[in-house]
């Protein structure tokens, strides 16, 4: 059911000019709100704007706040210590998602859309006038887009908003002694890092991946790669890594190859305070999900740089994932009795293994991880259509044994099947597919159908993280940021267990109300001060970095002392719902 207009006392457009620099905050510049009802615009710029201590404008439930960018709106109100808007609309999310999958998305875009004047819709606004015309423009597309807007959802995305900002200005705490030293030296230690772990493998000439040698490599180890027609192998970053799964003693040289080309330190956004900020980009994916930048990002890039997470003193970190999220949410969705059983069995790559009878009774060390690794590929590859062809070169095997566990599959959950086969037959026959709380993205004749079938996992994926992200931020926890399946937050050391507990039971909640009442178990990771972060993946690298940059000594020394406290006083993210509204409203 829409939610009518009328439910509100007052309409307040809002937009703030900024400014922020790389790893910083966003810091407010100049303000103008327009109430709509009563046709009023104020316009405020500092240093008057910094000395007010309240909003200059209604903020409660029976307030509607319309911005273009609520993520920004809510980072400044944060930053003057203001009220946070209870009821918020982003009209460039909402037009995104009417048109989602077709074109790219923006101000003038969205106004040309219904032929409406593009004054006030191009350029930065920086000056009093322009931030005047920029009103104007929002007001004129609100108007347009008011008969289609799906209020409900539009809000519950505008909450969302209100969680990325809150994330954005936590940041993550990073050594950033480390990073500013490994920035002054990167080019000499990268060649280093790659001689290093190159020695011996020599699949290196110099700083570049030599496929001659890698090739001379694997059939002196006798390693049967998957090759393409032309005999030439795959070296592709899916196949590398499928590879070193079944060959464990190739992961080096794997992290090598993508762990060195996708990191750069001088990239990294930290700010004076050594917390690394970058914008989280939401609803930047077709499927909703965050698209921050990885070059910026140390949690967010290679899988090795997290070791450069460095708790502050006297607190911890905790890295909170659901446990086989798509498989979960595959087989909630689909309604597979079988495919649910064997979720809740704790591990169900191994329980589809195990009703193949591919694990014998006395196998050698290592064998079951390798036999978890295969029936992995094969559940979370189907989901998205990948075919025997496809499967079987991925994990080394024959095309007869890739189909094999297909055939497998099928068997085991014909009810996901079913229901996967008719996600694309409904995509073609109604444009448009969408997730459980509304995102949606338009079909035509040349999307990919394996996006479509994936598209209810990765959709309602982001649904669930975006509900948790609202839920633990407003629930005072302090989270740091948000990964594919995962929200990393802090907390002082004795509060970080029970922190972890009440994070768990919101997420486990979070999942409950995407799925209809079926639960997604969490796992979860801690590191307390004074220990950094420990990633198993990319060891070898980090050991790299270890040995150039002398990190053998205790983590505690590598803190930077020109940096300044992260919240040198206490701020609250929480707004009581037993704080009274606005008197206006």
């Amino acid at each position: 059911m829409i939610l009518p207009l009328r439910s509100f006392t007052g309409v307040m457009i809002v937009v703030f000019a900024v400014s922020q620099k790389l790893g910083e905050p966003v810091a407010p510049v100049q303000l103008a709100a327009k109430d709509l009802r009563l046709n009023n615009t104020i316009q405020i710029g500092m240093p008057k704007l910094g000395g007010i201590r309240r909003p200059p404008y209604p903020t409660g439930p029976k307030t509607l706040v319309v911005a273009i960018d609520a993520r920004e709106v809510i980072a400044c109100h944060l930053a003057l210590g203001w009220r946070l808007p209870e009821r918020i609309v982003d009209l460039l999310i909402e037009i995104k998602n009417l048109d989602n999958g077709k074109v790219g998305q923006s101000v003038g875009g969205a106004l040309l859309r219904y032929r409406l004047s593009l004054t006030g819709a191009l350029g930065v606004a920086k000056s009093h006038e322009q931030l005047r015309q920029k009103i104007g423009a929002i007001e004129r597309l609100f108007n347009a887009m008011l008969q289609t807007l799906d209020l409900p959802r539009a809000l519950l995305r505008g909450r969302y908003l209100a969680a990325v900002a809150r994330m954005e200005i936590a940041g993550v705490p990073v050594d950033n002694v480390a990073i500013k030293n490994l920035a002054k030296i990167w080019p000499s230690a990268r060649a280093h890092i790659i001689e290093l772990i190159d020695a011996p493998f020599g699949a290196y000439r110099g700083a570049r991946f030599d496929p001659a040698a890698f090739a001379a490599l694997i059939n002196d180890r006798g390693i049967d790669w998957p090759r393409k027609l032309d005999r030439s192998l795959w070296l592709d970053d899916q196949t590398f890594r499928e590879m070193a799964r079944l060959h464990l003693e190739l992961q080096p040289l794997k992290d090598l190859r993508r762990g060195l080309a996708e990191f750069d330190p001088r990239q990294l956004a930290v700010g004076r305070d050594g917390r690394n900020r970058v914008p989280l980009r939401p609803f930047a994916s077709r499927t909703g999900r965050n698209q921050p930048s990885a070059k910026m990002s140390v949690f967010g890039s290679v899988a090795w740089a997290r070791n450069l997470l460095f708790p502050e003193p006297g607190t911890g970190l905790a890295l909170i994932d659901w446990a086989q999220q798509e498989f979960g949410i595959a087989a909630a969705l689909s309604e597979d009795a079988a495919m649910q059983g064997s979720y809740r069995s704790g591990d169900p790559y191994m329980a589809l293994a195990s009703s193949a009878g591919a694990l014998p009774p006395n196998a050698p060390p290592g064998h079951h991880e390798q036999v978890r690794n295969r029936f992995k590929a094969c559940a979370l590859g189907v989901q998205y259509g990948m075919g025997a062809t496809t499967l079987a070169r991925r994990l080394g095997l024959s095309e007869w044994a890739g189909q094999s566990l297909l055939d497998h599959h099928r068997k085991s959950f014909p009810d996901f099947w079913r229901w996967s086969n008719s996600i694309e037959q409904h995509a073609l026959l109604n444009r448009k597919l969408k997730s459980v709380f509304g995102w949606q993205v338009s079909v035509g004749a040349d999307t990919n159908p394996r996006f479509l079938r994936n598209y209810p996992m990765q959709a309602n994926g982001a649904e669930m993280l975006r509900l948790a992200c609202c839920l633990t931020t407003e629930a005072g926890i302090r989270v740091c940021a948000p990964l594919h399946d995962a929200l990393l937050i802090e907390a002082p050391l004795k509060e970080l267990d029970g922190a972890v507990l009440y994070v768990q039971r919101l997420m486990a909640e979070a999942s409950s109300v995407v799925l209809g009442g079926f639960e997604l178990r969490t796992e979860v990771r801690t590191v307390r001060w004074p220990d950094r972060w420990s990633e198993p993946k990319g060891q070898a690298i980090w050991s790299a970095v270890e040995t150039i940059l002398g990190l053998g000594t205790s983590p505690a020394r590598q803190r930077d002392s020109s940096c300044s406290p992260v919240h040198p006083r206490p701020i609250s993210l929480y707004v009581s719902k037993e704080d009274p509204s606005d008197a206006s409203d």
